[in-house]
Formats: C-alpha cells, structure tokens, sequence
C-alpha cells in the first residue's frame, strides 16, 4: 500500500444560534421543540445524511449545493478557519494535474 494525503476543500459555514435557527431549519428539516422547551431542527435525513437533529451550538456547512451538520466537537476536529495562504495552497493542490 502507498500512503496518500486526502486533498483539503473549501466549505462555507454558519454556526446554528437561538437567533437563525428557524431561518436555517428551513434548508435542512423542520423547526421543534422537545418538552423542555429546547429548540431544534428535525433533520431531513434526505437532505443531510449524517445527523437526526442539530441544536443551538451545531454548525452548517455548504459545498457545491451540499449542506451538511456537525456538533461543535465535530466541527472543531475537522475544520480550521480559512485565510488568504490557506486557499491559495488549496487551489495549488486541487488544480488539475
């Protein structure tokens, strides 16, 4: 086996508040509350395959028309912010050989 490195992307992100999460419920699923009066969004499986339910603290992100949800654990772990180096060495590695 030969090791390769995974090439990196761009996403676009949001992280989900108390303030826009009706406002982004709309992209993914259906705005609820459980019992105790939290809020959340019911998850269109259809729409973004790898969670049932985002919270307040969860973030979105979107590529070419994708969106999908991440626990801030999650998110944390994959995604770094971008800046001007970071996307010119991505274009660098993502250009056509």
């Amino acid at each position: 086996m030969t090791t390769y490195v995974r090439k990196p992307f761009l996403v676009d992100a949001v992280e989900i508040t108390d303030k826009n999460i009706s406002e982004l419920a709309s992209l993914v699923g259906t705005l609820q509350n459980k019992d105790d009066g939290t809020i959340y969004i019911q998850v269109d499986r259809r729409l973004v395959p790898n969670v049932f339910r985002v919270y307040p603290g969860f973030w979105m992100t979107k590529m070419d028309g994708n969106i999908r949800c991440y626990s801030k654990q999650i998110f944390d772990k994959l995604f770094i912010p971008s800046n001007v180096e970071l996307e010119e060495w991505i274009a660098q590695l993502n250009a056509p050989a």
